[in-house]
């Protein structure tokens, strides 16, 4: 199937009920981001099917995992839409892939939808980004949040599940972590 194609089952995706209940406490308008920012999960997915890539948001994860126990109707999205099963994983990937495919998804100076809709909802647990801290050379600590320009090539964040790559510094901190 056409890279085209792939996007369009994305696009045109209509999420089950029963997966959107999983959103019940949001307003309608937050569960349309939210489908939003899943969205772009999956068209990240769709244009990179091979790509190893983390999941940015606690939200549209909550909506993922929802999704994927719709067995019959994930499986033939997942067909339509990355050609092969994308099952629903909480392994972690790499954030810094992530942030890289989802900025050229959706260019620009803000944070990619995935990036910033944990804080822009206010989700309780939620994930909150910097794209820059500030810092030259070195990452200022910033209480509860990821720097992501600190994170490409000096490890992954171990907040919520990411891990340090041995190329760390000694006492290397970015972004509260």
């Amino acid at each position: 199937m056409t890279r085209s194609r792939r996007l369009a089952a994305v696009e045109t995706f209509v999420f089950p009920t029963g997966a959107r209940f999983a959103l019940r406490d949001l307003d309608t308008t937050h569960v349309r981001t939210v489908e939003a920012g899943a969205r772009q999960w999956f068209r990240l997915a769709a244009r990179h099917p091979r790509a190893t890539m983390s999941m940015p948001s606690a939200i549209v994860d909550q909506l993922w995992l929802a999704l994927s126990r719709h067995e019959r109707e994930y499986a033939e999205f997942c067909e339509k839409a990355i050609g092969r099963p994308f099952p629903y994983s909480t392994q972690s990937g790499s954030l810094a892939t992530t942030y890289r495919l989802a900025r050229q998804d959706e260019p620009g100076d803000r944070l990619p939808l995935l990036f910033r809709l944990d804080k822009e909802l206010a989700v309780t647990g939620g994930r909150k980004y910097l794209a820059d801290c500030g810092g030259r050379g070195e990452c200022f600590e910033v209480k509860d949040a990821i720097c992501l320009q600190h994170l490409t090539g000096l490890g992954r964040a171990t907040k919520w599940g990411f891990t340090k790559s041995s190329n760390v510094p000694p006492g290397f901190s970015c972004g509260g972590v």
